[in-house]
């Protein structure tokens, strides 16, 4: 078991808007694996998560009531069970989760002490929250924003109010990649600088896995991701067909699932690549890990990404990459990783995939993992990650990059 690191005493509150359920769900992991890096690199951490079930499950199993305290390898977990009865009223919905988030916050301090700032990942709803226990409590808080929500158009006019407050409000405000920082400053009508750049963490179990070449059957590309209309898996299978009718040793394996996937199958059939195509099932993170290790690459056809963490994993073990420059990957692919191509462009994704598989040998593994961990490693992110908690929480002077002063600001 990794011992936390001695340096610093900072104490964080990370309040994610979504969060793993159980053991292995990949459902928001990366916030957990930012939590627990913040955690081993010394930073007194602990997350508050209202785990509200839609309306929509109120026929299932009643499942947990109340609030639980869990410890995830020495890091605190509070949770409050219950549904959210306003699934279309957003208003309501996100006055909900603050009072179930509230009413965590209250355990947590009494049980854990007050922290010095708080991260929410995500304005809706966790940003929401932080908010109010800046304005109840005086706690400063940092933003985090991932969702592809804003520039996909699926949030609505209560919901931007709600983000906006809770962005103007933040004493720091990041966005995941370039491209998505300069959505947001738009979207938000911001200042420049305003929205920064803080990747996600890849976790650690892939860069400290040993660099395999795959399998020798054949030639095998993987992608990982939620099988619905965003992530152009039906894109990728037609690419697929196209690149490799003439070459039956190239395989593909789809990790994920999603409402699309009956669709998909029936598009392989219809493709004629069924035969060679494998769809994997939700997948773990160490199962992620495990594909990767007998994949030569991964492909990720994404209509819109704000960043890419099957990317940065994919990197992290030494694999190539060929993404769509969908937002996220623009940032994250060099010449020296793999290949961009247009979005929703079969004919390039078709040439990328035939000419990554052509030319493989000249990828550097050591070289591709050397790079990603030096961007998205624990030791890179995290050391961003404290000098902002000690600006917001007033323990060092703030950089220039969009931080307000710090105020209190009236109404809700």
């Amino acid at each position: 078991m990794r011992t936390p690191s001695a340096r610093g005493d900072v104490h964080v509150l990370v309040i994610p808007s979504w969060y793993p359920a159980r053991p292995g769900d990949i459902n928001g992991s990366f916030f957990r694996e930012q939590a627990l890096a913040l955690h081993w690199h010394g930073c007194k951490v602990g997350v508050i998560y209202p785990q509200l079930r839609s309306l929509r499950q109120w026929r299932g199993p009643i499942g947990a009531r109340g609030v639980s305290r869990e410890f995830d390898q020495g890091m605190p977990v509070l949770r409050s069970y219950g549904v959210n009865p306003f699934p279309l009223l957003h208003s309501a919905a996100s006055r909900w989760w603050v009072r179930h988030g509230l009413k965590l916050y209250r355990r947590y301090e009494a049980e854990f002490g007050r922290p010095d700032v708080v991260h929410a990942h995500a304005a809706l709803y966790g940003g929401a929250l932080a908010r109010q226990l800046w304005l109840r409590e005086g706690l400063p808080y940092v933003l985090t924003e991932h969702s592809s929500m804003y520039p996909r158009g699926r949030v609505s006019p209560a919901q931007a109010r709600i983000a906006r407050d809770a962005a103007r409000d933040a004493r720091r405000r990041f966005a995941v990649s370039a491209a998505f920082a300069r959505f947001l400053q738009g979207y938000f009508d911001a200042a420049d600088g305003a929205w920064e750049v803080m990747p996600n963490i890849v976790d650690a179990s892939f860069g400290e896995r040993s660099l395999e070449e795959g399998s020798a059957d054949g030639f095998t590309f993987l992608t990982v991701g939620g099988l619905n209309e965003n992530k152009g898996i039906d894109l990728l299978l037609a690419a697929f067909a196209r690149g490799f009718a003439d070459d039956r040793d190239v395989r593909l394996r789809v990790g994920g699932h999603g409402p699309e996937r009956a669709r998909l199958e029936r598009l392989a059939v219809q493709l004629g690549i069924a035969d060679r195509v494998s769809f994997l099932g939700a997948l773990t993170r160490q199962q992620v890990a495990e594909e990767l290790a007998r994949a030569q690459a991964l492909v990720h056809p994404s209509r819109y990404e704000t960043f890419g963490v099957a990317i940065v994993e994919a990197l992290a073990m030494g694999r190539p990459v060929v993404a769509t420059r969908c937002g996220g990957p623009d940032d994250i692919v060099t010449a020296r990783d793999g290949l961009l191509v247009p979005v929703d462009d079969e004919a390039a994704l078709a040439e990328a995939l035939r000419e990554l598989r052509r030319n493989i040998v000249g990828y550097d593994a050591a070289e591709i993992r050397r790079a990603s961990l030096a961007r998205f490693g624990e030791a890179a992110v995290i050391a961003r990650l404290r000098d902002a908690y000690d600006a917001a929480a007033g323990r060092a002077p703030v950089e220039e990059g969009g931080a307000m002063p710090l105020r209190r600001v009236a109404g809700s």
